[in-house]
């Protein structure tokens, strides 16, 4: 899918709305992983990816036809300059809270993996070549697949 404009003012209109959706999505998503609920993130998650996607794909179409806001008005031109400039800062705060999400997650998967190692008790040998064996990392979903 992408934007389909009769002129430049109204391709800016629709790029602006866009532009203003995402930003509102990705507001919303960083402010419950910043209050430690990123399950509340789950039934936007689809939306916000496809917004992105489409945001991707209309930066691109820009870049490579700088054309498309040729005769654009200055309103339109001023409106959509803050609108991205929103969405930057909001994007950036929104990946520095994913980042701490995902550290935080691997630490507790480790934590748990750990203790699973540890409470395992080894199988010992004796003899020549003695060694201890089966300590090797666990799954924690102990191989089985979802």
């Amino acid at each position: 899918m992408s934007i389909s404009a009769r002129d430049a003012d109204d391709y800016a209109a629709q790029l602006l709305v866009l532009t203003e959706r995402l930003t509102e999505r990705l507001s919303d998503e960083t402010e419950a992983l910043e209050a430690h609920r990123p399950l509340d993130i789950r039934e936007s998650v689809e939306e916000t990816r496809s917004l992105s996607a489409l945001y991707r794909q209309e930066s691109a179409r820009l870049k490579a036809d700088p054309s498309r806001l040729t005769g654009l008005s200055a309103a339109h031109k001023q409106s959509l300059r803050k609108a991205t400039e929103a969405f930057v800062a909001i994007s950036e705060r929104h990946a520095r809270a994913v980042e701490a999400a995902k550290t935080i997650s691997e630490g507790l998967m480790k934590a748990i993996a750990d203790s699973l190692n540890e409470t395992r008790k080894p199988s010992l040998t004796y003899g020549p070549g003695a060694s201890i064996k089966d300590r090797t990392p666990q799954s924690l979903n102990y191989g089985f697949k979802a």
